[in-house]
Order: structure tokens, then sequence, then C-alpha cells
């Protein structure tokens, strides 16, 4: 389904169900990234619907209308969650979606809301990462392909492993007898230099009383630095709480049981309920 805002979104699990999270994904992603979670929880616990975002230029989603900015995805989602009459009670962000994640709940101080933060930061960093490192490797390649199997083993000449050339390659389209990205990688450098400037500290150290943060940081993972995991340390409390899992930054990917297991332990619908 679409709102006017043009976003491409999917639901999993009833369209009756009482409590509904918000899933956005990282940069290059799409909504579906986080499809085997969402079912997992929803078989879990019925009373969940998930509602699988596509960030404006991402999957099937048009541009934005607010701005290429963290900020301008965030009063996106927000302005679809209006329409589509969506109030959720957690809103979730992986990567880039963490920070967008973020700026939805500094727009939401007055209203009940747990937002979960995976391997994202609210820090200021110069541009780094595997996200930024994707953009500098597919701009080195070829517009087109004959085959996503061309482009797939050009990732992986890259240094990248199976798992991500395959997934980076779903952003490849049939265009007559090639493939072409359907990314707009101009587009895709704008966003990512917001996120490196985006100061999302407040939303951490001075959370609204009906807010709960929950932050994974992935321990092979740099994304979150160490200054920031201390400075997330030091703000911890009871509506703060970082937490720790084994992989690398894809973690969601990597080990969606340890994902799940933390979701369905702190999600604020399934304590009531058991």
């Amino acid at each position: 389904m679409a709102a006017a805002t043009d976003l491409a979104v999917s639901r999993v699990g009833d369209e009756t169900a009482p409590h509904a999270l918000v899933m956005l994904h990282g940069i290059y992603g799409r909504g579906r990234n986080w499809q085997g979670i969402a079912r997992t929880i929803v078989a879990a616990q019925p009373s969940i619907a998930c509602w699988l975002v596509d960030l404006p230029y991402h999957g099937d989603s048009g541009p934005s209308r607010h701005g290429n900015t963290v900020r301008g995805l965030a009063a996106d989602v927000v302005e679809w969650m209006d329409g589509a009459g969506v109030t959720p009670a957690v809103v979730l962000g992986h990567s880039y979606g963490g920070k967008v994640a973020m700026a939805i709940a500094e727009t939401k101080a007055d209203q009940p809301l747990q937002t979960w933060v995976i391997d994202s930061t609210p820090e200021v960093k110069p541009p780094s990462g595997s996200a930024w490192q994707m953009l500098q490797v597919v701009r080195g390649l070829p517009s087109t392909f004959s085959s996503r199997m061309e482009a797939q083993e050009a990732l992986m000449g890259a240094g990248y492993d199976l798992a991500v050339a395959q997934w980076m390659t779903t952003n490849l389209e049939r265009e007559g007898e090639t493939f072409r990205w359907r990314l707009d990688f101009d587009v895709m450098e704008q966003l990512l230099n917001d996120f490196f400037v985006t100061d999302m500290w407040r939303v951490v150290e001075s959370p609204s009383p009906l807010h709960d943060l929950h932050i994974l940081k992935a321990t092979k993972s740099s994304a979150i630095t160490d200054a920031a995991v201390a400075r997330i340390e030091a703000a911890s409390g009871p509506r703060v709480h970082l937490h720790f899992g084994e992989g690398g930054h894809w973690i969601h990917a990597e080990r969606p049981d340890l994902v799940c297991a933390l979701l369905l332990e702190h999600l604020p619908f399934t304590t009531i309920e058991e």
C-alpha cells in the first residue's frame, strides 16, 4: 500500500492487530530485508503487526517530499504514519534507518514510543564504514551488467562476501538485455553525507519521559565508535538501554535469532501479555 508520501509499505501480521511496530531498513536496503524477523515476531505475538517501510529512493518508494536528509526521511515516514492511521508503539531502524528512527522519536516527544536503533549511531563523525565504502565501489563499476551474476562477481572482486554481494544486486533492474542500478547514487551520497553530520545525542541524553530507547551495538562493527559507546553507557538508565550482540553490522541477517529474542524480551506489549 502507499500513502500520500509515495512510500511503499507492506504489513506482516493481521490488519486487526492492536499493536504496530514500524521497521526501517538501512541505506541501499528495502523493507523486505526485515521480513524474516517480522514474521518471527508476529508468530510469537499475533497481537503485533509489523510495517515494513521502503524509505524514499529505496525499493518501490518515490523521492522524499521533505528533503534528502535524515530528518527529511523521518518526516516522510511520519507523514505516511499519520495518513495511514498507523500509530506505532515501536519504531525500529537499522543503520541509516536507525538514525531516521531517532529523528522520528525526536518529533514524537509527547507520545509514548519505544525506539530500537540497530547498530547505528547518534554521533557526528567523518564519512566512513561499509555503506560509504560501497558507494565508492559501485561508482568504480560499469553502469550496466549483462547479468546479476556479473555484478555479484564484480562486488566480490572488490572484497565483499557472497551474502553482501547478493543483497546489493537486488537493487539491479532489467533494462532490455542488461541490468542497471535502480538506486541514484548521487542521492545516496547526499543522504549519507547528512547522516554523518546529523547529531541525535539529545534523543539519547535527554529522552522524553514517555520514551524507551534501546540501542543494539554489533560487537564486530565499528558503526558505533568506542567514544559513542561510552557516552551511551553514561546516559543509560530506566529509559535508555545499550545492548551488545555478537556479530557484524548486518547483525539482523547474521543473527536474526538474537535480534528476535532481544525484541521479544523488551517489546512493551509482549511483557504485558505474558
